[in-house]
């Protein structure tokens, strides 16, 4: 799933966040897994590599694998949910809660580019049959029910309880986020 959506999906389930500082780590933790991408692209722009060498190169090498597989590491947030839970630390708990909640989304989401979702337990991977992103494994599909849940999502969010003025925000910000998306979206099928 694209990084909107998976915010979506976190607020969603932890709408019960009770103040800005608990709504904040649950976006946080909604990007979380996907920090590592957005470090990894920021620095190959900075020293000027290709659109094509990073996503059919240097993507693949086993370094930067690591480095994602590590920030999508099922075991690795179970642990620090569990210890955040019995310590009785809230804000990392939802955090680490709404990274798995976006881990979880994510395992059934990708092909050739999954990740090892069992890291450092098993170096298994699972090559799902359906990806988030490429049309040769549906993602043309997946890309609409995911815009459609993202924008509904915010939608539900914006207007489910005009008493909360946390969610109504969070609910805004993320509709915003989700016409940017479709922008993309719409973008990227005239190109295709």
């Amino acid at each position: 799933m694209h990084t909107p959506a998976h915010v979506a999906a976190s607020l969603l389930i932890w709408r019960k966040a009770a103040n800005w500082k608990e709504t904040l780590a649950v976006i946080a933790g909604a990007i979380l897994p996907d920090a590592s991408m957005f470090l990894f692209y920021g620095y190959q722009k900075l020293i000027g590599s290709t659109e094509h060498e990073i996503w059919s190169k240097l993507y693949f090498q086993d370094s930067w694998q690591l480095f994602f597989d590590v920030f999508n590491s099922i075991p690795i947030f179970l642990v620090l949910a569990i210890f955040a839970h019995f310590t009785g630390r809230r804000i990392l708990f939802l955090v680490v809660a709404s990274a798995l909640v976006h881990v979880l989304c994510d395992f059934p989401l990708h092909n050739d580019d999954a990740h090892r979702h069992f890291l450092p337990l098993t170096h298994w991977r699972f090559n799902s049959p359906v990806s988030y992103w490429d049309p040769k494994h549906f993602g043309v599909y997946t890309i609409i029910v995911e815009l459609l849940f993202a924008v509904s999502s915010s939608f539900y969010l914006a207007v489910g309880d005009f008493k909360r003025s946390v969610r109504v925000t969070a609910g805004c910000v993320l509709g915003l986020y989700a016409l940017v998306f479709l922008a993309g979206f719409s973008y990227w099928c005239r190109k295709a």
